[in-house]
């Protein structure tokens, strides 16, 4: 991990980058950082990377665009909001790898927030349901199923989702910083090794710009192209809590 300065409180320095929140190897592998408040065009045509790689999101249809709002994008799901990225973000088989993400959803279904393809995606698919499609070897569908409705509408809330690399890879889910657990006899390929297969995403907010269109807010998001450990996950989780509030 990196150091703290002297005199600088923990909280602070965190704050002031998402990149002081994981060490240099993890800071190399920040494939995407959609900043909340930075880098949006103010026709909602692009929300540049900040990242560094230069992997901006952009739409250059005017009917296809979210609105600003909260510092983020508002997407409505009847408009056919999405946005296309620069480049595609590939994680190969075994790979690990770790998605942040800061909503507001206005309804909740199927939800798309990274895609590729139909056979390529990341999306919270209802309320109580988070849906992960990798299609390198074979085409898995992974359901993480809880309870309550972890993620209903209505409510401001930080997914952050982890990967382990191998061929016995372990997903770790965390809402607003606590660790979620999946219910075991509802959920598919959530164990441990059965979902270790690689996947691309190059489209935000649908499934390859055709279906499945988010449908509320998407105020942050950081992608990384590994999977982080421990300490690195609560920073993250702590950054993007204190910068949402929540």
């Amino acid at each position: 991990m990196l150091g703290v300065p002297l005199g600088v409180t923990r909280v602070n320095y965190i704050e002031t980058d998402l990149k002081d929140a994981t060490d240099s190897s993890a800071a190399l592998n920040l494939s995407l950082w959609l900043k909340n408040d930075t880098g949006l065009e103010s026709d909602g045509s692009k929300w540049t990377d900040s990242s560094g790689n230069n992997n901006h999101a952009s739409q250059g249809t005017e009917g296809n665009r979210a609105a600003l709002s909260g510092g983020g994008l508002d997407f409505e799901k009847d408009n056919s909001d999405h946005y296309d990225l620069a480049s595609t973000i590939t994680i190969a088989e075994n790979g690990g790898f770790c998605l942040a993400v800061v909503v507001d959803q206005e309804t909740v279904t199927d939800n798309m927030i990274l895609s590729k393809d139909s056979n390529d995606h990341i999306k919270i698919a209802d309320a109580n349901t988070f849906r992960i499609i990798a299609n390198d070897d074979t085409q898995t569908t992974t359901n993480f199923k809880f309870e309550g409705n972890e993620f209903a509408a209505g409510a401001k809330m930080l997914i952050l989702v982890n990967r382990s690399a191998g061929a016995t890879n372990r997903f770790s889910f965390f809402k607003n910083g606590t660790e979620l657990t999946p219910n075991t006899d509802t959920s598919t390929n959530e164990a441990e090794g059965e979902n270790p297969y690689g996947f691309d995403i190059n489209v935000l907010g649908a499934r390859a710009g055709t279906s499945q269109f988010f449908d509320g807010k998407i105020l942050e998001l950081a992608f990384w192209s590994r999977s982080l450990n421990s300490a690195e996950i609560t920073d993250v989780n702590e950054y993007l809590k204190e910068i949402h509030g929540l």
